[in-house]
């Protein structure tokens, strides 16, 4: 095997590994909290590989559950404290960097995250995320620069507006502030757009990137468990990075996603997991696993 040729491939199985290990890492941790009591209801990402925002049961000044009789084991409970969660998420999308320059890039994210509520009934929630970029790439003509590693923390709240009650369903409204920082390389001999070659060869330009999201998720929960749903949102912010060795600020090409997804809560309430498909604007996959205590 040539040495540029195994050097690629060495470099390919070690971010592999590394998205891989903390995936199964970050699922295995949740999975291991839930023996603790549990009461979340639907989730969904924020966006692909980014936040998942939870949507707890309703709940009295009191702190009983209001869609459980006076009495029954589960109307007593308390206020959810906070909601643990671990993702995975796929994003395909194109950056415009103003004089027709472009890319088509792809992202591979691995996300954490805490959500608290801000108020009693745990109608709105805040929350707190960080997350690793795993791997992807950036295609520009010729060239084809990789992605990784990187890291991405985020901050947002979610609120209900919408209970659902009888064949209606639950209207949640989102808002997220991120931002990503992840390293790019373009092969060893610097190809650029054009096809042609860097003098100095392979260079390593940072890639960071801001954005402010906001969206709704609407669905509706049956028998406590199943909880299709389907999500719009709409998002924009800067990014900067190094195109042909040239500095440069971009934006997204699609400044919009629509979608829907499946939640479940498992085991008496005790896991509650999803997954998302986005097919219209920035395209996405995302899978989540998580827990609620009290």
């Amino acid at each position: 095997m040539p040495a540029r040729t195994a050097r690629r491939y060495t470099a390919w199985m070690t971010k592999r590994r590394a998205w891989l290990g903390s995936l199964l890492a970050g699922f295995a941790g949740v999975a291991a909290l839930v023996a603790f009591a549990p009461d979340a209801e639907a989730c969904g990402a924020a966006y692909p590989g980014g936040p998942v925002m939870c949507d707890s049961p309703r709940r009295n000044a009191d702190g009983t559950r209001t869609d459980k009789p006076a009495g029954d084991e589960g109307a007593a409970l308390g206020p959810p404290i906070a909601h643990l969660s671990a993702s995975y998420g796929y994003t395909s999308t194109t950056i415009l960097f103003g004089s027709g320059r472009r890319a088509d890039l792809t992202r591979h994210a691995v996300f954490g995250q805490l959500q608290l509520p801000l108020t009693r009934s745990g109608a709105v929630t805040g929350l707190v995320g960080a997350g690793g970029i795993a791997g992807g790439e950036l295609i520009h003509g010729a060239a084809r620069d990789t992605i990784g590693p990187g890291f991405s923390g985020a901050i947002g709240v979610a609120g209900r507006v919408y209970d659902g009650k009888g064949l209606l369903p639950f209207l949640q409204l989102t808002a997220t502030l991120s931002v990503t920082h992840m390293g790019t390389r373009t092969d060893d001999l610097g190809t650029r757009t054009d096809g042609t070659r860097s003098p100095t060869g392979a260079s390593s330009p940072k890639f960071t990137a801001g954005d402010l999201r906001v969206g709704f998720i609407a669905g509706k929960t049956f028998g406590d468990v199943f909880t299709p749903y389907v999500t719009a949102r709409a998002f924009g912010g800067p990014l900067a990075w190094h195109f042909d060795g040239d500095a440069v600020t971009g934006t997204d090409l699609y400044k919009y996603q629509a979608g829907g997804g499946l939640s479940l809560a498992l085991f008496q309430r005790r896991l509650d997991v999803f997954a998302e498909g986005i097919a219209v604007g920035e395209r996405g996959v995302a899978a989540g696993v998580g827990t609620t205590f009290f």
